[in-house]
């Protein structure tokens, strides 16, 4: 008997795990009908997913953690069963903003002199910068730049509200004077000649949790079963989409209507690393833009949450002790391994590790061979969670 699963998503490239999982019948294979519900933005997600709407969700990886402490609508216990995507996010400047940076030392996707510009810059007025949710690794990754840097993120960076596919239409409209966004926005704004992508979140840390499958913590007691189901479906499509030869098939896919309805050539660029900076034309390769693929990417470490936790409890207005706590039962590597156990596949010995320690791919304690990184920060920063 088939089981039905309702999942949501935001119109971003990320959510190619989930996409793939239903067009190519990974989930049909798993006996689960697999219902994908486009959501305009990620407060909808919080919101349906709060309230049982849907099953579970393509999710911001912060978003999880902030709505298991009650920064939403509502508390609601919700848990990341696994990483969909690392990395994805894209900082792109206004032609204004690009200018004034690049006058006060920015080098392209170079992350310490933009921290450096943006700090310099904000002495004159705070950065206006749309980002799709406060709860983001957007803000999270900007501000760990700044504070990184020597600034204090609340009197340099000015943030704005904007879900994923409005960002480009507020900058054109001046209300702001950048955006950090996940792909393919900053690389179809680039290309009409709004601003220059100045740098990728892969250029902060390499090896950040970008989005991740959630449900609410009920959800996943009463529905055991469809969730395992779930996770083998999705883990089994993404590692098809992490694969050079799925990239033109996969980006047509992610053009359809339904999903981005945005230019399959863009898409498929972005895939492969090439990705338009500016409306000449400019083409960077950033090998690390956005990463799809098996444990190594999928895993869902909980020195990960950690990280997320202890750089934003005090943006978010909780004590830091309250945040790690959320971050560890939210990040669920017990749920990931008895989805996968059976399935011969390599799975990491530990929950957690130190981030950062892998400025190339290496191979790390395993149940086989299990190659990870890079994950290292721009600044050769460490995050030991013991």
């Amino acid at each position: 008997m088939m089981r039905t699963v309702t999942v949501g998503f935001v119109a971003l490239t990320d959510a190619a795990p989930l996409i793939v999982a239903k067009e190519l019948g990974f989930a049909e294979e798993e006996g689960l009908d697999l219902h994908l519900s486009r959501e305009n933005s990620w407060s909808a997600i919080r919101d349906k997913l709060s309230f049982g709407l849907i099953d579970a969700a393509h999710m911001l990886s912060p978003m999880a953690i902030a709505m298991s402490l009650g920064l939403g609508t509502a508390k609601s216990p919700t848990h990341a069963v696994m990483v969909l995507s690392q990395n994805g996010n894209s900082f792109l400047a206004g032609q204004e903003l690009h200018k004034e940076l690049t006058a006060l030392g920015a080098k392209p996707f170079d992350a310490a002199s933009l921290g450096a510009a943006l700090i310099a810059r904000a002495q004159t007025r705070p950065v206006k910068i749309a980002v799709p949710f406060m709860t983001s690794m957007h803000v999270a990754l900007l501000q760990f730049l700044v504070q990184s840097c020597g600034g204090d993120p609340r009197q340099c960076l000015d943030f704005v509200v904007s879900p994923p596919h409005m960002v480009d239409r507020v900058l054109h409209a001046g209300e702001v004077e950048g955006f950090m966004a996940g792909a393919p926005w900053s690389s179809v704004a680039a290309a009409r000649g709004l601003g220059e992508i100045m740098l990728n979140g892969s250029d902060i840390w390499q090896g950040a949790p970008e989005k991740v499958l959630a449900a609410t913590a009920d959800w996943l007691v009463e529905n055991t079963d469809q969730s395992q189901r779930l996770i083998r479906a999705v883990y089994r499509a993404g590692l098809w989409a992490a694969q050079s030869s799925s990239r033109a098939v996969l980006s047509e896919i992610l053009s359809r209507p339904q999903y981005l309805g945005q230019s399959a050539e863009i898409i498929e660029q972005t895939l492969s690393g090439e990705m338009i900076v500016n409306g000449q034309g400019k083409m960077v390769h950033d090998p690390l833009a956005i990463r799809f693929g098996g444990a190594e990417i999928s895993f869902p470490w909980k020195s990960c949450a950690s990280w997320i936790a202890q750089h934003q409890a005090q943006g978010w207005g909780v004590q830091g002790s309250d945040a790690l706590r959320a971050a560890q039962s939210c990040f669920r590597t017990d749920l990931y391994r008895a989805a996968l156990g059976g399935l011969n596949i390599s799975l990491p010995n530990a929950s957690q590790k130190v981030e950062g320690l892998h400025p190339s791919p290496k191979p790390i304690p395993a149940s086989g061979e299990l190659i990870y990184g890079p994950d290292a920060f721009y600044n050769g920063a460490i995050f030991d969670p013991a």
